[in-house]
């Protein structure tokens, strides 16, 4: 493997006149807790001959345009091979106006290619579950292992320079398997069992995910049906003294541990009581994670972010104590872990999306920008996501009113900022004015668009 760091345009030119000549390459990226604003600063290409360039947009951001990168990136004639492709692709499009093209997504295809063989609910792999599944390369985990120094999760690691050693190792290995043997197997089931058109399809679903909420719609939509399918099915195959741990159908375990609680009402005691069993499981698993250094990393890294908000939503009366107690602690840490790791400087899209859940699970929510128990630090991260999220709301409403949906916590929050007795910052409290004005000239004075039939 030879990887190639590339900060020069002129080399840059070169690299991608040399790449438009493959049909096939491997793409990847990193960043800075990378999305629609989490930063992203490189971005990985692999050949098939086993060349690696790492272009180093952190240094260099003329390497997309001057550089003609992503000419690469858009072309329809170059196959891309990614993994979960949907975030990259927000940060390309939000932060550099690039809209991806013609790409194969492993984790896309490796769905497709289990819902081919039966199953109804299938889980996320991460890139080094696809290449042992699919390919014949010896040490495949050692190419694309999670290191030791746990470079995944250090969240600013991505915008250090000058890259290190370890760092060239880790972005390079991402992309070297997925061109060889991986894509070969994955695309020849796909096209033995003519399934081209619909994983085209959702292909662009993935690409799409974080720009266009239809699609977000779509993909919500046809899991739920899939979940609830499973469900209908769980009370013919299963006795109603069955419990949590006696289940081995994974269909049967997804479809149980995603059901939201609110819905629990419409199927029978038998999933309602596998539910609280499943959370009391999951709860059990965050609080033994106290007990030990990598546990607590875990529960940094947001390993245990869905159980916890699916526990929030609960409102059974001993799980519900449950999680309350342990979300303080939770809440603690992290929050000690910000005021550690982060300064005041820091702008609210370097943090990952597990610190900006805590941030808004704090209990009482800041009073001020100087609420005296708070840190600093916390306090301006708090404030800076509050008028992040309010600018993604605004610019949400701007791009297409008719089409704007907000619901009625939402505007009530917006009230809360732009009411001049609220404890809030001046920038926060004029946006959200202003905002209201334009929600009460678009839809009436004190509507909440909040219902689309009823326009």
């Amino acid at each position: 493997m030879n990887a190639e760091i590339i900060t020069d345009t002129s080399r840059c030119l070169d690299v991608t006149n040399k790449l438009e000549k493959f049909d096939v390459i491997a793409v990847g990226t990193e960043g800075v807790h990378l999305g629609k604003d989490g930063p992203l600063t490189l971005v990985q290409i692999g050949t098939i001959d086993d060349n690696v360039y790492l272009f180093d947009i952190h240094t260099n951001k003329d390497l997309f345009t001057k550089g003609k990168l992503q000419d690469v990136l858009t072309s329809p004639g170059i196959t891309k091979v990614m993994h979960s492709c949907s975030v990259a692709s927000a940060a390309l499009y939000y932060q550099f106006n690039i809209r991806l093209q013609n790409v194969f997504d492993t984790q896309v295809a490796n769905l497709m290619i289990e819902e081919k063989k039966g199953r109804e609910l299938v889980s996320l792999l991460k890139l080094e579950e696809i290449c042992e599944k699919y390919s014949s390369v010896s040490k495949v985990k050692d190419q694309v292992a999670e290191k030791d120094m746990g470079i995944r999760e250090m969240g600013s690691l991505w915008d250090r320079r000058p890259l290190s050693d370890d760092m060239v190792q880790y972005a390079a290995a991402d992309i070297i398997t997925p061109v060889q043997d991986v894509y070969n197997a994955m695309k020849k089931f796909i096209d033995e069992n003519e399934l081209l058109e619909q994983f085209n399809k959702r292909i662009e679903e993935e690409i799409l995910y974080f720009v266009n909420e239809k699609m977000r719609e779509q993909r919500r939509k046809r899991v739920n049906e899939a979940i609830l399918r499973v469900l209908r099915k769980i009370d013919q195959r299963y006795s109603p003294e069955t419990n949590w741990k006696e289940l081995d159908d994974p269909d049967v375990i997804m479809a149980i541990e995603r059901v939201p609680f609110r819905e629990l009402g419409e199927f029978s005691p038998l999933i309602s009581r596998l539910k609280y069993q499943n959370m009391q499981q999951d709860l059990d698993k965050v609080e033994e994670s106290f007990a030990s250094e990598d546990g607590i990393t875990n529960i940094l890294s947001g390993q245990f972010a869905s159980s916890l908000r699916t526990a929030r939503s609960c409102r059974e009366g001993v799980i519900k104590d449950r999680t309350n107690a342990i979300l303080d602690r939770v809440i603690k840490l992290t929050l000690d872990h910000i005021r550690r790791n982060y300064d005041v400087t820091t702008p609210s899209s370097h943090i990952s999306r597990f610190e900006k859940d805590i941030l808004t699970w704090m209990r009482p929510c800041p009073s001020g920008e100087h609420d005296p128990r708070y840190n600093k630090v916390v306090l301006a991260l708090y404030w800076k996501l509050m008028e992040s999220e309010l600018d993604d709301t605004i610019q949400t409403f701007e791009r297409d009113p008719d089409e704007f949906v907000m619901y009625e916590g939402h505007y009530k929050k917006v009230k809360f900022f732009a009411n001049r007795r609220s404890k809030v910052p001046q920038a926060i409290r004029l946006k959200a004015s202003n905002f209201l004005g334009e929600l009460d000239d678009m839809f009436g004075p004190g509507v909440i668009p909040d219902n689309r039939s009823a326009r």
